[in-house]
This record gives C-alpha cells, structure tokens and sequence, in this order.
C-alpha cells in the first residue's frame, strides 16, 4: 500500500504488476502476493529457469469480468504434443462491478470532452438566440 500511495494511486483495483521474476512454484512460491495487490508474471518462461521454478511462467490476463493468471508448462511438453497446449487458467479476482470505460482514465477524458462540447453548444445556442433577436 505504502508503494502505490507513493505514486497517488487511491482506487481500490490499484495493484503493481512485477515481471521477469522467476516464481518457485517448486518451493510452494505463488504469483499473487501481499493480500493480491502484487502479481508476479512472466516467472520462469525462458527455458533456463524452468528446473528452478517448475513451470515455465505466468501470463496475466485482464478483461473487464476478471483478472487471471496462465501458468504455462515447459515448452518441451508443447513439442511432444505436436503443438497441442492449453495453459491452466487461474481467475484470480472478479470484477464486480465489471470494469466499464467510464471506470478508466480513458472514460475520464471522453466525460472532459464531453463537457466541453456542452460548454460548446451552449455558447452556439446562445449565438443563436442573439441572432433571432
């Protein structure tokens, strides 16, 4: 929390995302840490990692419904299977409510546009209501 206050982030879905971090799973280490505020993704995907970590690395997937972690296995698993591979799928948090754009920085600059385009037309309509006069 200190970390993200640091940077002024208040909301309450604030969380730091740490990459190129090998994860043990072998030694029981998990990619979501300090209460799910810390995810550590892409732990162990390069080939020499994998005999410490025991995967091959997560990868963070996010959506407005949820967010969630693929763990990946070796890619020797991928050969021997000619190809065939699905990742496990872990949701880790669930967005409710769901995340829409209105809740993103984006959202927040198109309701400042559209501020200003009110603003605008109401300069526009007043220009029109001196005209008619």
């Amino acid at each position: 929390d200190k970390i993200l206050d640091e940077f002024d982030l208040k909301c309450e879905r604030r969380r730091i995302i740490n990459g190129h971090v090998p994860v043990k799973v072998k030694e029981g280490k998990k990619p979501v840490r300090a209460n799910g505020k810390l995810y550590v993704i892409d732990g162990g995907i390069s080939k020499p990692y994998q005999k410490k970590t025991g995967i091959a690395g997560y990868t963070l997937m996010y959506n407005s419904h949820h967010v969630a972690l693929a763990e990946h296995v070796s890619y020797s698993h991928i050969r021997d299977n000619m190809g065939a591979y699905t990742p496990k799928i872990y949701e880790t948090e669930k967005l409710i409510p769901r995340m829409l754009i209105k809740d993103t920085d984006e959202g927040e600059k198109i309701r400042a546009r559209i501020e200003v385009l009110k603003e605008l037309l109401e300069v526009i309509d007043k220009g029109k209501n001196i005209s008619n006069k």
